[in-house]
């Protein structure tokens, strides 16, 4: 065996022990690492509002939870700046012409709400959804 070869055999033992070591749970049983797992969970991402989200907004229907939580779905996103037209709604598949309909929506009888970009809304919907589309899920 070289010299070299004996030198660095002890140096990436020890960074083994040390990457290993970083990844146990914390000896105080893991509240912040609970703690921020639970957080996770209820945040969705920008394109989707998860039934955990919905009761800390405080919000009384499908629209104000929107507007609390993720106002820039609302606005639609395009790829083009010179497409215009307004944001395309589905509560459980069905549309309705008018965001205003998602007031009728209680807020407690929401398990998500998703944005799709106009792309994927026009691959599953078709034509028509140049600004995307919200899709709300109702616990039916």
């Amino acid at each position: 065996m070289s010299s070299a070869f004996r030198l660095l055999v002890p140096v990436f033992t020890l960074a083994a022990v040390q990457a290993c070591a970083g990844s146990a749970p914390p000896a105080t049983g893991g509240t912040a690492a609970t703690a921020m797992t639970a957080a996770a969970v209820r945040k969705g991402s920008a394109n989707v509002i998860v039934e955990g989200e919905i009761p800390a907004s405080g919000a009384q229907n499908a629209l104000e939870v929107i507007q609390r939580l993720r106002p820039a779905m609302l606005r639609g996103r395009t790829g083009s700046s010179t497409e215009s037209g307004t944001i395309v709604i589905y509560v459980d598949n069905q549309r309705v012409n008018d965001p205003e309909a998602l007031t009728a929506v209680p807020a407690v009888t929401v398990r998500e709400i998703r944005f799709l970009n106009a792309g994927d809304a026009t691959t599953r919907f078709g034509t028509g959804h140049a600004m995307g589309a919200i899709l709300v899920s109702t616990k039916r």
